[in-house]
């Protein structure tokens, strides 16, 4: 199943839906599809990563109980290497649960019995916020509170979003630096992160730091 997709549009962009579970993959799948994005589908969080290296989806739905790896184990290797969004569906869920979600970098914390019918609408949104990031229009399409989170804030005062964005600009300004130092070395920039080296080229590429092979 690892890497198998449906047919979608592609309009909006491209989610990768994971879960155990072979029905509610297909039926998540099926409402992001609806809404134009194309689906690629994958059992498990080590699957997902795999997925995720190869075809560099636009936004991950993720359950939480997975075997091999689970959902928050998931968000954390994927957070090591991306901001894009990434959604939590769970038919089994807590506040505590979601509290853990938010500290990991979820980015919204659904339950799949009650929120099933607006996964959809909450991709959508996602997207949105994200192209209005990347144009540096942020607040573009203001996010209610109800749906930020499980209190609406990370702590600080932030938004989890706006804490990645944060990573993010002092990740380019530490690559540039390391870059500089190690005069383009990757694995002395990998030793020195302490990163594998296929991190630390991933980081550049998608930063446009270095140039596509």
């Amino acid at each position: 199943m690892d890497g198998d997709a449906i047919e979608g549009s592609g309009g909006i962009g491209r989610a990768l839906i994971v879960d155990d579970l072979a029905a509610a993959r297909e039926i998540v799948g099926h409402r992001l599809s609806e809404v134009g994005f194309a689906i690629t589908y994958a059992e498990d969080g080590l699957d997902a990563l795999s997925a995720f290296m190869r075809d560099e989806p636009d936004l991950i739905v993720t359950d939480w109980q997975m075997p091999r790896l689970n959902g928050v184990g998931l968000v954390r290797r994927i957070r090591e290497i991306s901001n894009l969004p990434v959604v939590m569906i769970t038919a089994f869920g807590s506040i505590s649960d979601c509290e853990e979600a938010m500290r990991v970098g979820v980015d919204r914390y659904l339950q799949f019995r009650r929120d099933l019918d607006r996964v959809g609408e909450v991709a959508r949104e996602l997207m949105r916020i994200s192209a209005a990031k990347e144009g540096g229009i942020a607040r573009a399409w203001p996010t209610p509170v109800t749906d930020v989170g499980c209190f609406g804030e990370a702590p600080g005062g932030m938004t989890a979003a706006e804490a990645r964005s944060l990573a993010e600009h002092e990740l380019r300004g530490e690559l540039q630096e390391q870059l500089f130092d190690c005069r383009g070395n990757i694995a002395e920039m990998a030793r020195r992160m302490g990163k594998d080296r296929s991190t630390i080229r991933y980081h550049l590429r998608r930063l446009g730091m270095l140039k596509r092979k």
